[in-house]
């Protein structure tokens, strides 16, 4: 039996020390890191690694035991996991948002199960109005789900396959296939990529692979010096990695070879001798940090998720004092409750049931009371209901209005709506449209005060992130939407060409390719004047870049918010924006354009609320519907009804 195999192998965790470091300064603030998430590719190659070879060395000597093996995993992973997932659930119920905390809720459940990624992968709300993954406190368990969806298939195949002929080529092909399968679905499944096992589980297999070469002496074929080199160029590929590879790149797939290459290199340099590289992994800190990682990537996301939830920007002296509260907790879960679960000599059978039935079934049943209660958790029985309830109708966004035709996707019903038309209350018929995306949508209530004051009345329909022009939107909007939008446009086109009025308002600038997208807007407008309409378009608002939209409702039970007024001032974008709808409208007979910047935003000041605290703005871009009719109102106090809605009315 290969001696090596069985003892302590510091410089594996001073690697694991690198791999926590890099994922929690990442975390942290990305800056400081822009590759630091690779951290978690390494642990998986250093999990493929250990675990393969204990496999391996039990099935060498007749000793495996599945039922032994998923002990040893219960009582490695278990029982810290549960007092994390367990003091998040708990802390939810009483600071976050009752959506939020049933979120937890429902993520905690998955968890107990090994499911956290499939959870994520499935439920994970990424529409433009979903709240920011930073501020899940249980996303980071994912990379949990991964591991012990692995070790559930592993092992067994191992002891079926192992003595195999061919095994070690099959491995690597499934390897580089679950390389290769990432590269190929990320552009259209980017949450699968990111995720599954299937496209994370070459990182796992590349330690595994390791650790067969390892258990057949294979490795010491390689010279020492050579294998100082190797660690060496390890080293250098991981360091590149951490600082040139980013969130921006296509991760995992072929980017990820080099980490991970870089991570194998390292292990094998350590299992070769002691040369450079390994031995500063050893040192004693480092070696201390990789012990208590595990504890470590547990406890630093929830602290920084519940911290985020109500500060969205993390200073030097927050992110330090995280960091090192990360690590304090890290050394008392591993004191505590990581080291006394792993020295237990308990039968299998109680082992599963005292670290993992019994807490597991706790947990479920605070989680399942917590989706009871709605997430209101104790809060529920207090006036706490009603406060938020009345503070949201105040934030209210276009789209939880019956009167706005705002769909991901539309329908002929949304056409025909009697119910989303504003202006005039008569019986007769609309006589213009209000068409667009989002920013339409929001602009409902102004455009509803104009018609009311000119005594016509606007039908309205708005396709969400997806721009109103004529052709295929596939150039400008994302893969997920393109079929929505080109629906949600075959049935918007008809519908605007039966006005002779027609009302444009879209986010031009937030779309892909905005250069070539203003030409084909422009194109569209032309082609609708040449058949006589006329055609209105809207100016952009000023966007809050530095604003929480949910700080007043965040603030009724999290600890000692204040909430600030988010000021801005028109950014040099949308002022260019805005420029080229007005002199192309200028250009162009039947052409109108309006901008109410200057009436939002007096000074040159756009603010996130009023005076009295009233939210103006329902996120950084849109205005709530509530605020869009009080503009609607003001404009026309103080300016009267603009020029450019001044269309001939039924009653005149």
């Amino acid at each position: 039996m290969d001696e090596r195999a069985t003892t302590y192998r510091p410089h594996l965790d001073g690697l694991r020390a690198v791999a926590v470091l890099s994922v929690i300064l990442y975390h942290i603030d990305e800056r400081l890191l822009p590759g630091g998430f690779i951290g978690v590719d390494i642990f998986f190659v250093i999990s493929g690694f250990l675990i393969t070879l204990h496999i391996l060395q039990e099935l060498r000597d007749g000793r495996f035991s599945l039922l032994e093996f998923y002990r040893r995993r219960v009582k490695r992973i278990a029982p810290a996991m549960f007092v994390v997932v367990g003091a998040t659930l708990v802390v939810a119920q009483f600071i976050l948002m009752p959506e939020q905390a049933t979120g937890v809720a429902s993520s905690a459940v998955w968890s107990l199960a090994s499911l956290a990624n499939v959870y994520f992968w499935r439920h994970l709300d990424t529409s433009y109005f979903a709240q920011s993954s930073s501020e899940l406190p249980l996303l980071h368990l994912w990379s949990l789900g991964v591991e012990e969806q692995f070790y559930l298939l592993w092992p067994p195949l191992l002891m079926v396959f192992f003595r195999a002929r061919r095994f070690v080529l099959g491995t690597v092909l499934v390897a580089v296939g679950s390389v290769m399968l990432a590269q190929w679905l990320y552009h259209t499944a980017p949450a699968f990529v990111f995720y599954m096992l299937p496209t994370r589980s070459g990182e796992l297999l590349a330690g595994a692979l390791l650790a067969v070469t390892v258990v057949r002496g294979q490795h010491e074929r390689v010279p020492r010096s050579a294998a100082a080199v190797l660690g060496l160029v390890g080293a250098v590929a991981l360091g590149i990695s951490l600082v040139v590879i980013s969130e921006k790149n296509v991760f995992p797939g072929l980017l990820a070879v080099p980490p991970v290459v870089g991570a194998v290199a390292l292990i094998l340099a350590g299992e070769r001798g002691d040369s450079v590289v390994p031995r500063l992994l050893s040192w004693k800190p480092l070696a201390w940090i990789g012990l208590v990682s595990y504890s470590a990537y547990l406890w630093h996301w929830p602290l920084l998720a519940f911290y985020r939830y109500g500060h969205p920007t993390i200073g030097f002296t927050v992110g330090t004092t995280i960091f090192v509260l990360t690590f304090l907790l890290a050394w008392l879960s591993y004191r505590f409750i990581e080291q006394p679960a792993r020295r237990t000599t308990a039968s299998w059978q109680r082992v599963f049931i005292r670290q993992y039935v019994l807490p597991a079934a706790f947990i479920g049943a605070i989680a399942v009371g917590a989706l009871s209660l709605r997430g209101y958790g104790v809060r529920y029985f207090s006036d706490y209901k009603r406060v938020l309830a009345a503070t949201r109708m105040e934030r209210y966004p276009a789209y939880r209005f019956t009167y706005v035709c705002q769909r991901q996707r539309l329908t002929s019903k949304d056409i025909t709506n009697p119910d989303c038309i504003v202006g005039e209350s008569s019986n007769e018929g609309p006589l213009a449209v209000l068409w667009g995306d989002s920013t339409a949508a929001h602009y409902v209530g102004m455009v509803g005060a104009f018609a009311r004051s000119g005594g016509y009345r606007v039908r309205n329909v708005e396709h969400s992130a997806c721009p109103p022009i004529d052709g295929d939107p596939e150039p400008f909007v994302d893969a997920e939407i393109t079929s929505d939008c080109r629906a949600s446009l075959a049935i918007a086109r008809p519908i605007v060409e039966q006005f002779d009025n027609i009302i444009i308002a879209s986010t031009w600038d937030s779309y892909r390719h905005t250069a070539a997208l203003m030409p084909r807007l422009f194109d569209t407008v032309k082609r609708l004047t040449a058949r006589g309409k006329h055609v209105v378009l809207i100016g952009k608002v000023p966007e809050i870049g530095d604003y929480d939209p949910l700080c007043r409702e965040k603030a009724l039970a999290y600890p000692l918010l204040r909430c600030r007024i988010a000021i801005a001032i028109p950014s040099p974008e949308v002022v260019q924006l805005n420029q080229q709808l007005r002199t192309f409208a200028r250009s162009i007979p039947n052409v109108s354009f309006y901008d109410v910047t200057e009436v939002l935003c007096p000074g040159g000041v756009c603010a996130s609320v009023t005076s009295t605290g009233t939210p103006i703005y329902y996120d950084r871009l849109h205005l709530t519907l509530r605020a869009s009719w009080a503009l609607g109102e003001r404009v026309l106090r103080e300016q009267g009804l603009p020029a450019a809605f001044r269309l001939p009315s039924p009653h005149r």
